[in-house]
């Protein structure tokens, strides 16, 4: 057999490369009948070569998605572990400590525990309006998402009235169709704005005095707080930005969030919205220990509960948090926002 016919046997077929190629059909085709033996040589290991790195560049995209697939469900793992590990300790917390005559008006912080929340913020919520009483079991939550915000516990467990509002459509189909059971919570889309935020609550029955409001739109939850009149909430429940820190009152300007814009240009300090919650006859008195929302009462409601500094109250944002183990995010926004040249207003 010639060095030409054994090349083609070698190289031809079904062979490690998956797809049938004929390599002296190719070779005469290009070269001619009469070929040099150091030049076919040199072609078929070129060949070779190439058609292994692709076989080798397909595996290694292979073993990356299995990489990324095994790190996914590590993580995933990881986030049900630190859920189930806070609810054990929330366990605990009510056995050991909300039974007891040793904590003091400041011990709100141990009522907490997560059972429709993102973080632990329904056990505060629960505490607060057994605290304040309840006047109409009613409810608004400004920024659902699917979930229903800090409000799920009140429409789910508790069959509460209200109204849940989020600018997404998926999400706002999605939590219709979870709140089917309760057909007196109104699961609306809008964008809410200073300009029409009263006029939507007008029209959806909620005026007067409710028991319970939440704000959570990540932009311009200070200016849509402050125009806020048609209601008068016994509990109120905003998310800061505790990347702003505890000291500064700011907040990003009345407008859109420019595209672009580093992570964590949204809201409002914690100092800024204690700042305008007083205004509005609210006191401060706890955040949750992610970092993520801050709890105000009216100042006629349960005044054993003392009010709080911001200072006092702020907790940092966690990156990961977990009963033993708490790491506070280590972002400068104020450098990334001076460098992107973003405005912060002072209020």
């Amino acid at each position: 057999m010639s060095r030409l016919a054994r090349l083609s046997v070698n190289l031809s077929g079904n062979g490690r490369f998956g797809a049938k190629i004929d390599f002296r059909r190719f070779l005469i085709n290009t070269m001619g009948d009469d070929v040099d033996a150091g030049k076919l040589v040199r072609v078929a290991r070129t060949l070779y070569s190439r058609f292994s790195r692709s076989a080798q560049q397909k595996e290694m995209r292979h073993l990356t998605r299995l990489i990324e697939r095994v790190l996914a469900n590590q993580k995933q793992d990881e986030k049900w572990r630190m859920i189930f590990r806070r609810q054990l300790n929330a366990l605990i917390r009510r056995e050991f400590i909300g039974k007891s005559d040793l904590a003091g008006a400041r011990g709100l912080a141990a009522r907490r525990f997560r059972l429709r929340s993102q973080n632990e913020e329904d056990g505060l919520i629960l505490a607060l309006l057994e605290a304040a009483g309840v006047a109409t079991r009613q409810f608004v939550e400004i920024g659902c998402g699917r979930s229903g915000g800090n409000s799920a516990v009140l429409a789910r467990e508790f069959g509460w009235n209200g109204l849940m509002i989020d600018s997404s459509r998926k999400a706002v189909e999605q939590l219709r169709m979870e709140l089917k059971g309760n057909p007196s919570v109104a699961v609306i889309r809008a964008v809410m704005t200073p300009e029409c935020v009263n006029d939507v609550l007008s029209d959806h029955g909620v005026t007067g005095e409710i028991d319970f409001l939440s704000i959570d739109i990540d932009s311009t939850d200070y200016w849509l707080l402050d125009a806020v009149t048609v209601c008068s909430p016994r509990v109120l429940v905003m998310e800061y930005n505790a990347l702003f820190g505890p000291d500064r009152a700011v907040t990003v300007p009345l407008a859109s969030i420019p595209k672009g814009a580093p992570k964590g240009y949204s809201g409002a300090s914690l100092c800024a919205l204690e700042k305008l919650a007083r205004r509005k006859g609210y006191r401060l008195v706890v955040c949750e220990e992610a970092g993520v929302n801050a709890f105000f009462l009216r100042n006629d409601l349960a005044e054993d509960i003392p009010g709080l500094s911001p200072q006092q109250a702020y907790r940092p944002l966690i990156d990961k948090y977990d009963v033993f183990d708490s790491r506070p995010k280590k972002i400068d926004i104020y450098s990334l926002i001076e460098n992107e040249k973003l405005e912060l207003v002072e209020v």
